[in-house]
């Protein structure tokens, strides 16, 4: 047969089977069982073009994905197969490249040509007869598919008791389940893909010998072929050496569990990595993809191996009735011994002096290490820290409630921390960052719609401008005070802010990409500068947010890579009324009529006067001619109207004028 009708039936068939002989060879393995959902529909539908279908994902994705995971298939079943591991880490990191490799090849496709799969884990004993494999070990991992929704992933109890603290996902109880032919009944859970982004997997192995630290021995997600080859292609193509001049700082770890001096290890470990970035020959891994190591102990080996750095530093900190000892040490990753440790003993007010001490001896190990970069390129507390430790706290928990809260930003998160902000600023009225926090809190009031829009971003205006008048070295405020410049049609004034933000924190993640997101249409070439910016903060933040997804796409659309665009857009969480104008003209651009029509029926339907015109008027920030009659040419390819009508341009005079659009008009008043 070229292809299965009903291949969940023959699946269990075969895993069904009881096998007898003389001599039974067994072993204990991590079984994958996957199979396409709704196949028999599928087939009815467009039997040749389904086959094709799932016969190039099996080739494409399932193949090479097994085998980079270390794992064989030993049976095909048409839409199905059956896979084993040696390593239970492995088979569940495999489960979910393979769903985002899915997600991945469906978003670049119609949706009526689109497959979903499911997916079984379990680790069990299993016997052995040549290739194949039989036994309990394999049926629970074949009634683990079967029950999972197309999508998901589901592992059995002793896969996710096997796991759980070795990976960045969470792990949902089902309950225990009743499964034909299986006496006991099985504990049942569902891999929760939430929150995570859907990128390739990188190995982080179990604990070895060496030096240990506390951090997170967990998956991390990133693009392309993995964070360590990419990092390593782009800093050789910069010409950087990336054995000397790379560093990941590991959270800190605060020792006595008060939620105070938490907040603060994580500010220091925050502030280290920010002075670091300044240098633009050192590789500094970003925080939230370092912060996934956070309170489990890791081989720091494995940490290089999988970052792509030379590098680790690791700290403690424990504070005692105004006392504080903070303990770092800088780790060599190709040998685990420490490269330097130091103990700090200081009052509680000194921690900032503290922290600029141990960046300078990082800078001085680096430099000494190989002259990959010169100790002066290196701007050490350049920026001004905090006079005021309470200040400092309180800014912390305004950022915690406000700007990176677990749950999403809310419209009481930003409320609360924009009140937390302003008292951080009365405790210490010199803390540029506290109204570097401020600004952005503004920035979403009036983005979101929480808040007047002109209001919100005059009150940008004014935060980002203190915060550069009290820290001209402070690239975050410079990258704020870019924005509001743009809603006000400043572009050059704005560009040049974005600029000075990039000259003064050259790998930070977070900076290059709202750079990034900005530019397009700014200036001549900004575009294209705008995809190298966003490829570079992936590299330099693998295990990125979903908010990247925004700028990514956006610096794609604009760097006409429509098939890039599309694909990071699909990965937003919830799309909004700009990413459904997004999706509609990426279709367009991408010739799949169909789908660009649906979305922008969604588009007309949350704005029946939509134009192109008009959306980029509120945009803002559109100077050059190139990125205007790109976006209407998107507009039309998608059937949205790209021109304002001469009545609408009478009615808001402030209206961006699209070149063609002017054509158009003035061709319709002749005729």
């Amino acid at each position: 047969m070229r292809y299965c009708q009903g291949c969940a039936t023959i699946i269990t068939r075969a895993v069904d089977a009881t096998h007898w002989g003389p001599v039974m060879d067994r072993k204990l393995a991590a079984i994958l069982a996957a199979d396409v959902a709704g196949y028999s529909k599928l087939m009815e539908q467009d039997e040749q073009g389904t086959f094709e279908r799932v016969k190039a994902g099996r080739k494409e994705l399932f193949e090479p994905e097994i085998a980079r995971h270390h794992g064989h298939i030993f049976k095909l079943l048409g839409d199905g197969l059956l896979a084993e591991f040696s390593s239970v880490v492995d088979a569940v990191e495999c489960a979910v490249a393979l769903q985002g490799g899915i997600a991945d090849r469906n978003a670049a496709v119609p949706e009526d040509q689109r497959f979903q799969v499911r997916i079984g884990v379990n680790l069990g004993e299993v016997i052995v007869e040549g290739d194949d494999r039989f036994g309990e070990g394999v049926n629970i991992a074949a009634r683990l598919e079967q029950i999972a929704e197309p999508g998901g992933i589901y592992v059995s109890g002793k896969v996710a008791k096997e796991v759980e603290k070795k990976l960045a996902f969470a792990f949902e109880a089902m309950g225990e389940q009743r499964m034909k032919n299986i006496v006991e009944p099985v504990a049942v859970y569902r891999v929760n893909l939430h929150g995570q982004p859907r990128r390739r997997l990188l190995k982080a192995r179990g604990l070895r010998s060496g030096w240990l630290m506390p951090a997170g021995l967990v998956v991390l997600v990133v693009v392309a072929a993995g964070a360590a080859l990419g990092i390593q292609a782009w800093w050789k193509s910069s010409g950087a050496a990336v054995d000397q001049a790379s560093i990941a700082v590991l959270p800190f770890e605060s020792l006595g569990g008060d939620p105070k001096w938490e907040r603060i290890a994580d500010g220091i470990t925050e502030d280290i990595i920010t002075d670091l970035s300044q240098a633009d020959q050192v590789l500094v891994i970003a925080r939230h993809s370092t912060n996934v190591y956070k309170d489990k102990a890791v081989d720091v080996r494995q940490v290089g191996a999988d970052l792509g750095v030379k590098y680790v530093l690791a700290g403690s900190l424990q504070a005692n009735g105004g006392r504080i000892r903070i303990t770092t040490h800088l780790v060599d990753t190709a040998t685990g011994a420490d490269v330097w440790s130091e103990r700090y003993d200081r009052s509680d007010e000194d921690i900032f002096a503290v922290e600029s001490d141990v960046t300078a001896k990082i800078a001085n190990s680096l430099a000494s290490a190989g002259g990959a970069f010169r100790r002066s390129q290196l701007k050490l507390a350049q920026h001004k820290p905090p006079n005021s430790l309470t200040a400092y706290d309180t800014y912390l928990m305004a950022d915690a409630v406000a700007l990176t809260p677990v749950g999403g930003v809310t419209k009481d998160g930003l409320i609360e921390g924009e009140k937390l902000f302003q008292k951080a600023i009365e405790l210490d009225p010199q803390m540029a960052r506290a109204y570097v926090g401020l600004a952005y809190v503004y920035y979403l009031l009036g983005g979101k719609g929480f808040a007047d829009f002109q209001e919100s971003s005059s009150k940008m205006m004014q935060a980002a401008q203190k915060a550069v008048e009290l820290d001209p070295n402070n690239h975050l405020a410079h990258a704020a005070l870019g924005q509001p410049l743009i809603w006000r049609g400043e572009s050059a004034k704005a560009l040049a802010e974005f600029n000075k933000a990039e000259v003064l924190a050259p790998n930070d993640a977070d900076t290059l990409i709202t750079i990034a997101t900005s530019i397009p249409g700014l200036a001549e070439g900004e575009s294209a500068r705008a995809v190298r910016l966003a490829e570079r903060a992936a590299l330099l933040n693998p295990y990125y947010p979903d908010w990247y997804n925004y700028s990514f796409y956006i610096a794609y659309f604009y760097g006409e890579q429509f098939d890039k665009a599309l694909k990071y857009v699909r990965r937003m969480k919830g799309a909004g009324p700009i990413e459904k104008v997004y999706v509609a003209m990426i279709y367009g651009y991408l010739n799949q009529p169909e789908e660009a029509k649906k979305a922008a029926a969604e588009v007309l339907k949350d704005d029946p006067g939509w134009t192109a015109e008009k959306f980029l008027t509120f945009s803002g920030g559109f100077a050059m001619e190139r990125e205007t009659e790109l976006f209407a040419e998107g507009a039309r390819k998608a059937g949205l109207r790209a021109c304002a009508t001469a009545t609408e341009l009478k009615d808001n005079p402030n209206m961006i004028h699209v070149k063609s659009c002017d054509k158009e008009r003035a061709k319709g008043a002749s005729g």
